[in-house]
């Protein structure tokens, strides 16, 4: 091949892998970068439910503008969001293809977008209901009278304002009992930066009869706090 001027690193025969073979192996070279596995599962699901179904085994060269419609249009306008999702994870690995030497050209989902391929699609965030301010008093009286940790926990959220995830998995080493500071430390904070709140008295009240006992909320508080949180007061 060389003798015919040609490169035998292009025209040597070669399988070339599926677009779901190579998704799969971004899927797991993206894990460290996530914040949990719960988001990496997200990642992947996504593609499993919306672009596998229609071009997961398909050659990852052999992907084009036409592919990649197929498997936005029918979510497009019924699950927007979903699509944006859906699009940016088919870049990536479209993306991580062509940096391995699997695809070259431009990248469909880009092509695409710049083409204005796809319908626009107005939508409206929506919220989960918030308790009104005036019923909160009332609701934060009703807790204070039980005696459940996912109570104690929620009453704790009220006051500090902070994220459930970062209510939920707070440890006792976490408080400075002295200072009247909780550290919350960054991995589990969504900026991921250390986050200091300071404890009123109100809340040293609610942790110190806690703190006796060393309590750690189990799995079934965590979902039992985790649901009332969606009233956000």
């Amino acid at each position: 091949m060389a003798k015919q001027g040609l490169n035998p690193r292009f025209n040597a025969q070669r399988e070339v892998p599926t677009f779901g073979d190579v998704a799969r192996q971004v899927h797991i070279e993206l894990l460290p970068a996530w914040r949990n596995a719960k988001h990496g599962l997200q990642w992947l699901n996504t593609l499993c439910d919306y672009a596998f179904p229609k071009i997961g085994r398909m050659p990852i060269d052999s992907i084009g503008q036409p592919e990649v419609m197929m498997c936005l249009i029918p979510v497009w306008s019924e699950k927007h969001e979903t699509a944006k999702r859906l699009a940016q994870r088919i870049k990536t690995v479209l993306d991580v293809a062509r940096s391995i030497g699997l695809r070259s050209g431009e990248n469909p989902v880009t092509a695409i977008k710049e083409a204005g391929a796809l319908p626009k699609v107005k939508t409206r965030p929506v919220h989960h209901k918030a308790m009104q301010w005036q019923d909160v008093p009332e609701f934060y009286a009703a807790l204070s009278t039980k005696t459940a940790m996912a109570a104690k926990a929620l009453m704790f959220t009220c006051l500090t304002g902070a994220r459930t995830g970062e209510v939920l998995r707070m440890r006792w080493a976490e408080i400075d009992w002295e200072a009247g500071v909780w550290t919350c430390p960054p991995d589990r904070m969504k900026a991921g930066e250390v986050h200091r709140v300071p404890l009123t008295e109100t809340i040293i009240g609610i942790l110190e009869p806690l703190r006796a006992l060393e309590s750690v909320l189990s799995s079934k508080e965590r979902n039992a706090t985790s649901r009332c949180r969606t009233c956000r007061c």
